[in-house]
């Protein structure tokens, strides 16, 4: 087993030892019903307007608030953040030294071949607005990836293209730790339902991986690969 592979067990078991299994279930589970909910508004609500328009957004918000609605307790809280422009929210999980967020995922969406005018108008506005007001355009979460404090990882519910008629239920949902600088790549980027043997492998054991000495064995992985010019 090589380096990036035993990088990528121990990020597994670090997942775990942080996230309850139980309470992956409950995030899970939640996000579920929030397909659900979604798509059965969806339908009622718009029976000419093309869902391409309002559906990711509801997908998106609707996800959001069940997560948001997840109980507190020691282990694990859900806060409600803004968005960097702000203008958006989005649910920031915190159990132990990791950090989640989630973000539905269109697959195949191609996105806009030019900008329109009316994105440039607000993207001036926006320019104008952070000037005045640079508190509202802070970000309130941590980076992605390998941070100094946390663990910074994305659950991605996967959804058909808007011009299909169900979107009742995720394709897939994907766990990804993205490099510090996301565009560089992932650590891990796998289907959520393969951290379940890692769960089964550790059972009742205690597990003890100090999230510092993690973070800068991933460091050293990204710094390698930028070195050698190119991800593992």
């Amino acid at each position: 087993m090589n380096q990036a592979e035993l990088n990528k067990e121990e990020l597994c078991r670090f997942i775990c030892q942080e996230l309850p299994s139980h309470r992956l279930q409950q995030m899970l589970e939640s996000i579920e019903a929030a397909f659900q909910k979604s798509d059965s508004h969806l339908k009622e609500t718009y029976k000419h307007v093309p869902l391409a328009g309002p559906g990711p957004q509801s997908h998106h918000f609707t996800v959001q608030e069940a997560l948001l609605s997840l109980p507190k307790d020691e282990k694990l809280e859900a806060s409600n953040q803004a968005t960097k422009p702000a203008g958006g929210y989005y649910a920031l999980i915190r159990a132990g030294t990791m950090q989640i967020t989630t973000s539905v995922i269109t697959v195949g969406r191609t996105p806009p071949i030019r900008d329109a005018k009316f994105r440039r108008d607000l993207s001036r506005e926006n320019e104008r607005l952070e000037k005045q007001h640079p508190d509202l355009f802070k970000a309130s979460a941590s980076p992605l990836g390998p941070s100094q404090e946390a663990l910074h990882a994305l659950l991605l519910p996967h959804t058909t293209k808007w011009s299909e008629s169900d979107h009742s239920s995720p394709i897939c949902v994907t766990l990804a730790v993205p490099y510090s600088d996301p565009s560089a790549g992932f650590h891990l980027y796998m289907d959520v339902s393969q951290l379940w043997q890692y769960y089964n492998e550790i059972g009742d054991e205690i597990v003890d991986i100090a999230y510092p000495t993690l973070r800068d064995r991933m460091r050293r992985a990204e710094n390698r690969d930028q070195n050698e010019g190119g991800n593992e």
